[in-house]
């Protein structure tokens, strides 16, 4: 799509939409910040600040948080039905910031009614039979998708990645990450990133405790994703990702032939360390940190971009479909006693709120 001035509606005026920035603002106010989040952060604060992007149109069922949204947004048209809004404003992108267990039928009506790309918020949705629908929808439309977990467009892991790339510290072999969750988004595609998007052949997990919907007894809802214990998912070339839940944090470690890259402190910074030829020992190596800027800023460009071209940017459709099959694979896993699951993955009715 060849276009300059990218029309935008927004489907949820709450928390990652607009209040987030508010208490992102308060916390650095009253504790210092260690880690890579830069401000912009919510969706309307990262399209305002995207010149190529003008939010037309808004839409939630609370009207009163609707008001307050536009008001403060400036934005010219108020709507309590994203059907009404997208027939009537003629967008371009869609963002769609509502609970999870809505985001489906927003995600493919968005697709299959004449927007171009759409910014859709994690988690992605509450099944694979969902997810199946969501894909299927936008590649029928030919639309983008920018998935909503952002830390594949901090400036640590894309430094992490770009080392690893290089080639410099030998073939990369395995991602480790120390703590994290299946579904809610972030964690499974921060790996994924890290090795590059590969498919994943199998995957096995642990999951820390089961939340089953009081009314079912066949392990098919789940109310609420909590901690993976232990997970290794193997992958079709030939990498692998362990979880180890430890406590640590967000940090994740990148293993190479030759040497390791760790991101630390959230993505405060990167550590890189490099086999010694003789001894084999790992030494650390001097890295210029790259500058901080803004992930949903760069997540927002990344979409225009990849509306512009048609190829897809890194936060896309394919990844996303990836990082599902993944966390309820390790759920599938874990019900079977820990036993080694590969995709497709079965019983693709599976419901999980991982909000």
């Amino acid at each position: 799509m060849q276009k300059e001035h990218f029309r935008v509606g927004i489907i949820g005026c709450g928390r990652m939409a607009d209040t987030i920035e508010d208490e992102q603002i308060e916390r650095r106010r009253t504790h210092p910040y260690r880690g890579g989040l830069v401000l912009p952060y919510s969706h309307a604060a990262g399209f305002a600040a995207v010149q190529e992007t003008e939010m037309v149109a808004a839409c939630d069922v609370d009207a009163a948080r609707l008001q307050a949204f536009v008001e403060r947004w400036q934005i010219p048209a108020a709507y309590s039905d994203y059907r009404d809004m997208i027939a009537a404003e003629n967008l371009d992108i869609v963002s769609v910031a509502t609970r999870p267990e809505q985001h489906a039928e927003q995600l493919i009506f968005a697709a299959e009614n004449g927007v171009a790309g759409v910014f859709a918020e994690k988690p992605l949705c509450m099944s694979l039979v969902e997810t199946d629908a969501i894909v299927a929808a936008f590649e029928r439309g030919g639309v983008q998708m920018e998935y909503g977990p952002i830390y594949r467009h901090w400036t640590a892991y894309e430094q992490a990645r770009t080392i690893a790339v290089s080639g410099e510290l030998g073939p990369v072999k395995a991602v480790l990450g120390f703590e994290g969750k299946a579904l809610e988004g972030h964690f499974i595609d921060l790996l994924l990133y890290l090795l590059g998007d590969p498919e994943p052949v199998s995957m096995r997990g642990i999951i820390s405790q089961l939340n089953p919907a009081a009314d079912d007894t066949t392990n098919m809802k789940f109310v609420q994703d909590t901690a993976l214990l232990t997970a290794l998912i193997e992958f079709d070339n030939g990498t692998y990702a362990h979880v180890a839940h430890t406590g640590v944090g967000r940090e994740c470690e990148l293993v190479c032939a030759e040497g390791s890259i760790r991101v630390f402190n959230d993505g405060e910074a990167v550590q890189v360390r490099r086999r010694h030829a003789a001894s084999g020992a790992l030494d650390l190596v001097a890295v210029e940190q790259m500058e901080e800027r803004s992930g949903t800023v760069h997540k927002i460009r990344d979409l225009v971009e990849a509306i512009k071209t048609g190829e897809p940017g890194r936060s896309n459709l394919r990844a996303t479909r990836i990082s599902q099959e993944i966390g309820f694979g390790l759920y599938e896993s874990h019900l079977r006693g820990g036993v080694a699951v590969s995709p497709p993955v079965p019983n693709r009715e599976r419901w999980v709120f991982s909000w």
